[in-house]
């Protein structure tokens, strides 16, 4: 037996619904869609989630979550991209000028991803408490 001798199980295939082949076939002349009417017409289909007019249920239903507008112009950054800088005062303006954050930031938190850390000034950014933990240790301040 080879490759090119197998054939498929016919139970398994079923061959396709010949449309529109005359009166032989039980679909011929209007092909099944019956007689006039919006579903006989070509794209003749309501979009999803239409009701024929009467209010959609994603629309009757109440909404709800919450989506901060602060956060808009929040961003987090890791202290080893700090580090990296290797600038001794870091603010906001410093940041947005070496690509970290964009210039629409207003706020900034400082969160730990390293060990190593070396000693730096941060002026009006937030941090978590492991990292200020780190920046005092090296001999480093943080201002909020």
């Amino acid at each position: 037996m080879e490759l090119n001798e197998l054939r498929p199980n016919p139970k398994r295939v079923r061959s396709n619904k010949r449309i529109g082949r005359g009166p032989g076939s039980g679909f011929g002349k209007t092909s099944g869609k019956g007689h006039k009417g919006m579903k006989s017409r070509s794209g003749g289909r309501v979009r999803i989630g239409f009701e024929g007019g009467q209010m959609p249920l994603q629309k009757r239903v109440p909404k709800f979550g919450f989506s901060s507008r602060v956060n808009r112009f929040t961003e987090e950054v890791r202290l080893s991209s700090l580090v990296g800088l290797g600038k001794e005062e870091i603010t906001l303006q410093v940041l947005s000028e070496a690509d970290l954050i964009k210039n629409s930031t207003k706020k900034v938190k400082i969160f730990l991803d390293t060990t190593e850390c070396t000693k730096m000034k941060l002026t009006g950014l937030k941090t978590t408490v492991s990292v200020k933990k780190l920046i005092e240790e090296t001999g480093g301040s943080v201002e909020q």
